[in-house]
């Protein structure tokens, strides 16, 4: 069954390039919408499998105003959120509405493909509740959310947690102990040295991954079948 997505974002050139790119994968686009009040207007009219939402709107009320109203219904639908913020306030209050993944402008199709499918996937199994766990950096303590990882680098006994936000906490922690305390769906240990969120690939070849944030990932032989498999095929 085709997917039937809703694209709420207030830059039609921007939307129109998603819908030409989800059409290239048979997904229905459902409609267009700039505004919160449009959203609403034809989330109630159309039904759609899937929303993809940008966080900035036109008018006075917000993606996550949007995000909010869509978890106030009785049946739920899986949103990703669509954005080139990187302000903290705003990026927290978008964690809040537990999205089911992240997309950065400027959008590459692949990218877009996996995260819809990912999202979709992980909707449909019940996705278990959002994991947030605390990192030591050897100064202060800091919450992290397991959607704010984009991926983690090892650098000796210490592990570089890129975040999506552009913010890198260094933590005294392997990369094989930073997985056994996280236990998430979401990340992948690709290579001996990196861990990935695999909501946050943007494109990919049989040797790496690019991230969402412009980090190359090498991937290891042993590992290409199961991370193919997880994004949709490497060829």
């Amino acid at each position: 069954m085709s997917l039937r997505i809703l694209i709420v974002e207030d830059e039609i050139l921007i939307a129109e390039t998603i819908k030409l790119y989800l059409e290239e994968q048979d997904y229905q686009v459902l409609d267009i919408c700039i505004s919160y009040e449009e959203a609403v207007e034809s989330f109630h009219r159309e039904r759609p499998d899937l929303v993809i939402l940008d966080i900035r709107l036109y008018g006075p009320k917000s993606g996550i105003d949007f995000a909010n109203f869509l978890q106030e219904q009785s049946e739920k639908t899986a949103f990703i959120y669509l954005t080139s913020q990187h302000d903290r306030r705003i990026f927290d209050l978008a964690l809040e509405t537990t999205p089911y993944g992240y997309l950065a402008k400027p959008i590459q199709k692949e990218s877009l493909w996996t995260t819809v499918e990912t999202a979709y996937r992980l909707f449909h199994e019940g996705s278990p509740p959002t994991i947030t766990f605390t990192l030591f950096d050897g100064q202060k303590k800091h919450k992290v959310n397991e959607r704010e990882i984009v991926c983690v680098k090892s650098e000796h006994v210490y592990s570089n947690v890129q975040l999506i936000d552009g913010r890198q906490i260094v933590t005294r922690k392997p990369l094989s102990q930073f997985l056994q305390q996280i236990q998430s769906k979401l990340l992948f240990r690709c290579h001996r040295s990196f861990i990935i969120n695999t909501l946050y690939v943007n494109d990919w070849d049989n040797n790496s991954v690019t991230m969402v944030n412009g980090e190359i990932v090498p991937v290891s032989r042993s590992k290409r079948d199961i991370l193919g498999k997880m994004l949709g095929g490497l060829e």
